[in-house]
């Protein structure tokens, strides 16, 4: 029982120790967190929506066609859907 608790104790120590290693730069101070949407690095982009499926996707990934935003391929030749009607 004694040997079983000794070889779990070490081999916490031992995930703790790389855990802690990585996040440890050369100096052995620890790093800044990543910084997130509102941070001064992140770059922001626009979102828009696809005409066809209502999909929402970054200005940068979507196919633009005749002032319209689509998704993908299939979505631009199948052009615009119409929205449908309420009851």
């Amino acid at each position: 029982m004694g040997k079983l608790l000794l070889m779990v104790m070490l081999g916490l120590a031992f995930v703790w120790w790389l855990r802690g290693g990585a996040r440890r730069d050369a100096g052995g101070s620890a790093r800044a967190p990543a910084a997130g949407p509102a941070g001064a690095g992140s770059a922001l982009q626009t979102m828009v929506r696809c005409a066809h499926c209502g999909l929402h996707l970054p200005q940068a990934e979507a196919l633009e066609h005749e002032g319209q935003a689509y998704c993908g391929r299939l979505h631009r030749l199948a052009g615009p859907r119409a929205p449908y009607a309420r009851r």
